[in-house]
């Protein structure tokens, strides 16, 4: 699916039309969005139950919704939620050990048993993304991932807990698109769990 027509009225019903086809997995089995988001919703109180930690991870785009909404989560939902990007920090792993491992090697340290990780790339195929991806199986952590363009992608057939797909193919769709999934997971928790005092 790709956008034909430049007009922001036009982008918004494709943006619309998009969150309609997501593609969800649970496990590698297909599923519906709603029992994906029951699913992340599971996972993310049980990640707080346990104390345990949410790492996020992204590029470009994808690292400003990782930066706002692990915020969000930390905020509104009390979840230890952490994004990497202290810029010594980037700096320091991707001169001494590429950037390809720019997450995957502050994360090897940081992680422990019951910690989960969102890995967010809008093409699936980042490799600095795939490596965290691949260490969150490894070290037996819970795994979300949010993918698009193309279905083939390497982030989207990984076995994960649970995967999001954008089948569309522009950066601010699949972007939008991921951060809109994310956010209403997380801000209608906060409104269940703050029912009362919102009413």
């Amino acid at each position: 699916m790709s956008i034909k027509s430049h007009h922001p009225m036009q982008w918004l019903e494709k943006l619309s039309g998009v969150l309609k086809i997501v593609k969800c997995k649970l496990c590698d089995q297909p599923v519906a969005l709603d029992q994906a988001f029951l699913a992340l919703e599971q996972i993310l109180n049980e990640t707080r139950a346990k104390d345990a930690a949410l790492w996020w991870v992204g590029n470009g785009g994808s690292a400003a919704i990782c930066s706002h909404l692990s915020q969000d989560a930390l905020n509104k939902l009390g979840i230890r939620s952490m994004y990497l990007n202290d810029a010594s920090l980037i700096t320091c792993m991707t001169n001494d050990f590429g950037y390809s491992k720019v997450y995957e090697k502050p994360l090897r340290t940081l992680v422990r048993n019951g910690d989960m990780l969102i890995a967010i790339s809008s093409s699936g195929n980042s490799e600095n993304i795939l490596s965290c991806a691949r260490l969150a199986k490894e070290k037996n952590m819970k795994l979300v991932t949010l993918s698009g363009f193309c279905e083939d992608n390497f982030l989207w057939n990984i076995k994960s807990d649970i995967s999001f797909y954008l089948p569309v193919d522009l950066y601010g769709l699949v972007e939008v698109g991921h951060e809109a999934l994310l956010h209403s997971v997380i801000e209608c928790m906060f409104l269940n769990e703050h029912k009362e005092k919102l009413d």
